[in-house]
């Protein structure tokens, strides 16, 4: 498959590149890694996000030429869609173009439904930057300094830092290539970890505040509403990072953030620990993700949905907890 879109490449000239809405690090680091490498090949590469880039992403080379919006006039001879699990994802102008024949569709998540004409999905990689360096390599082209800080960003952030469970002996490799081509680790983890406004710190003092736990402390909550963003003066996008200091409570198994996107819609952010498949419990409710991160949006009132999920979370976890220990897995 790796060959088969390399080729594609070398014989088509205008490519379009996109991603899932509110992307992330991963998202955003490996369309425009494979974005510049196309470029450097001559190619005409539009870059087309439906929301904006968060601003600790906007330090990554080449992220000002992402455009919002498409020109519907224009033709591509191939379109490229990564890190997404399905097609509802992609939101806005992309639903129209979503199922031509041109599309391929490169993703790591286990939930993918292999919907391009070239599906190239490997459920084993850390990050779908990993499979943007690998198919970097098969065409073959130059990794260069920015390309490498893309897809450097792009592993680190879908890995935790490289400290989740899908870190591996290949992630670390491709890692540690990317910064002998010049990547600045240090530069790059303060770009994106150190790099908080006063206004998030505060909303993330009163979300901590609303922080829930079960009575085995195994699974924790936390809720962030639309009148947390008025009072602080900010929106849904200063929450990525909120559910892992949910996950870091000793006790907690699963945890959840529970995120008001609109009246009576809600979004919910999954975390685990070990072998608890939270991507089961997403894909319940329309959503996806890996074993260990993952996630869905839901409509309804807020109690009513907060009492159906977590009865399924509770469901899985006891389910989970009653395996001999060498068949625990949820």
């Amino acid at each position: 498959m790796l060959n088969r879109i390399a080729n594609k490449i070398i014989n088509n000239k205008s490519i379009l590149i996109s991603t899932h809405q509110n992307p992330d690090g991963d998202a955003i680091g490996s369309e425009l890694a494979i974005g510049i490498c196309l470029e450097n090949l001559n190619k005409d590469v539009t870059i087309f996000n439906q929301d904006d880039t968060p601003p600790i992403y906007q330090f990554l080379p080449y992220s000002d030429k992402i455009v919002h919006q498409l020109d519907n006039s224009k033709e591509y001879d191939l379109i490229f869609i990564l890190d997404c699990a399905d097609h509802d994802r992609g939101g806005g102008n992309l639903d129209k173009i979503i199922s031509e024949s041109k599309v391929i569709n490169i993703d790591h998540h286990i939930t993918n439904e292999y919907f391009g004409e070239l599906n190239l999905i490997d459920k084993k990689a850390s990050a779908t930057g990993e499979i943007i360096y690998s198919l970097i390599k098969e065409i073959p082209a130059k990794i260069t300094l920015p390309i490498a800080t893309n897809i450097y960003t792009a592993i680190l952030t879908d890995t935790g830092s490289f400290h989740y469970s899908n870190t591996s002996a290949k992630s670390l490799k491709i890692a540690s290539e990317m910064i002998k081509i010049g990547v600045d680790a240090a530069e790059v983890a303060e770009a994106i970890y150190e790099n908080r406004s006063l206004a998030e710190l505060r909303l993330l003092g009163l979300s901590l505040n609303t922080i829930e736990e079960s009575d085995n402390g195994m699974i924790c909550s936390m809720v962030v509403n639309n009148d947390m963003f008025l009072q602080t003066g900010t929106s849904a996008k200063d929450t990525d990072s909120f559910v892992n200091y949910l996950s870091s409570i000793s006790t907690a198994k699963v945890a959840a953030l529970l995120k008001e996107i609109s009246e009576n819609c809600y979004k919910f952010s999954l975390r685990s620990k070990g072998k608890i498949n939270v991507a089961e419990i997403a894909s319940q409710f329309g959503g996806g993700g890996h074993r260990n991160a993952a996630g869905f949006t839901i409509q309804g009132e807020f109690r009513e949905i907060k009492k159906q999920v977590f009865k399924i979370i509770r469901q899985r976890l006891d389910n989970y907890l009653s395996r001999p220990a060498n068949h625990q897995s949820l």
